[in-house]
């Protein structure tokens, strides 16, 4: 008799990455406006041995270890905790103004990691809630679900999370004897909105974080990518409460595949106990470490550029900008520059910063939508409800232009109005 799939996994009715992976998969001429990976051709990939060398270096000079012996180490199990946490704290506080111990930083595989172990390390699964913003990426959401673990969305504003009804929802779940324990966030150009925390939010969210009892975790894969003059302060830098367990990825900054996340958290219990020993803890009895040759390469990166990004990223930011703005002229030109009255109600926002944008549209779009568009249009979009948890709107899709060639752009957004015309067309019928 076979056995029945874990019940859980039921729960995942839009498995989105899956899917759109399946559509680009089955239709490879399509130009997909769904991708939010980064632009390749930013890879230094023929750079790898350098920036190894350059760590190895540093730390033989720094620490007086002979270089071969560092280089056999790459090679070994290493510290659960990682292996460049004073060079991740030193580019931290360059970087962001973030002063952290380097003993109060992880090194996990990726941010996915990240939000498995804090959601291992602190949740009751009995008890505890996890709130995230709806729409919500889907790595927290499904992993909360397949693991068992109850999450709730809470609406956005054009500034953040609604913070309103995030109390209100706090209040609810304790009269039910539950605890939010957990507040997932991307505060900057979040995925997949491209909606940004103001900081009177962001100040406000830390102060309900004291008061109730809960954890931020604070997912920062966007905000270096900003395209106004203003970088805000992230949540971390605000955090006089010890709250904010900052989340930070070098998938965006440097490639994917290098697959590092950072963790840091100066949290300490009524004991003296610190989180990160914890968290630690719980790394150690996951993925045991994090690869100490991706490591490395990170390292030195950082090391040959001064311990910032910003220059190393500098054409990365620019070539974005240029993308979203060439996505905002097509859009214009050809949902404005006719008279046709259905495309007056098709509205678009304009992200500071970030992959994402949204595009609200006068009727539903389904998953059906998705495979038709790709089959007899060519262009490829996400519905906005892949994301969402509890309120559903079928009449918003989600725009990625991190990885679209820009010589791509007006023949997507044609290709994209013709879907949309042509089911306008049939939605009179």
């Amino acid at each position: 008799m076979k056995k029945k799939i874990n019940g859980h996994l039921n729960l995942l009715e839009n498995d989105t990455m899956e899917f759109l992976n399946e559509i680009a998969e089955n239709y490879p001429t399509a130009i997909s406006l769904a991708s939010g990976r980064p632009d390749s051709q930013f890879f230094d990939l023929k750079k790898i041995d350098f920036y190894i060398s350059t760590y190895l270096n540093f730390i033989s000079e720094t620490k007086q270890k002979p270089y071969d012996i560092l280089l056999s180490n790459l090679g070994q199990y290493s510290e659960a905790s990682g292996i460049i946490n004073e060079i991740i704290s030193k580019y931290l506080l360059v970087e962001y103004g973030l002063e952290t111990a380097p003993e109060n930083v992880l090194i996990n595989v990726g941010t996915q990691e990240s939000l498995l172990i804090s959601v291992l390390t602190l949740c009751n699964k009995e008890i505890d809630v996890i709130i995230v913003e709806d729409p919500c990426y889907v790595g927290i959401k499904n992993y909360a679900l397949i693991a068992g673990y109850e999450v709730s969305g809470v609406k956005l504003d054009t500034d953040g999370m609604c913070l309103g009804s995030l109390e209100k929802k706090i209040l609810n779940y304790q009269e039910k004897g539950k605890h939010v324990k957990m507040l997932y966030i991307v505060s900057d150009f979040q995925n997949p909105s491209g909606i940004r925390m103001s900081i009177e939010k962001r100040m406000q969210v830390i102060e309900l974080a004291e008061k109730y009892d809960f954890f931020i975790l604070e997912d920062n894969a966007y905000g270096d990518f900003c395209f106004a003059n203003e970088a805000f302060p992230t949540l971390k830098k605000l955090d006089k409460y010890q709250r904010v367990i900052y989340l930070h990825t070098f998938s965006k900054l440097i490639y994917p595949s290098v697959r590092i996340g950072v963790m840091v958290t100066n949290y300490e219990f009524e004991d003296g106990s610190r989180l990160s020993n914890q968290l630690k803890k719980v790394k150690g009895y996951t993925t045991v470490n994090t690869s100490s040759i991706n490591q490395a390469v990170v390292a030195g990166i950082l090391i040959e550029n001064n311990f910032s990004l910003k220059r190393y990223n500098e054409k990365k930011l620019q070539n974005l900008k240029e993308k979203k703005e060439l996505i905002l002229d097509a859009l214009q030109m050809r949902f404005r520059n006719n008279n046709e009255y259905w495309c007056e109600k098709v509205r678009w926002n304009n992200p500071e910063g970030g992959f994402f944008m949204v595009i609200d549209l006068p009727f539903k779009v389904t998953k059906e939508d998705v495979i038709i568009c790709a089959e007899r249009f060519g262009v490829i979009f996400t519905p906005m409800s892949f994301f969402q948890l509890e309120e559903i709107n079928e009449k918003n899709i989600r725009i990625a232009y991190s990885n679209i060639k820009k010589e791509n752009i007006i023949i997507a957004v044609e290709r994209l109005y013709n879907f949309l015309k042509n089911k306008n067309e049939n939605g009179k019928k």
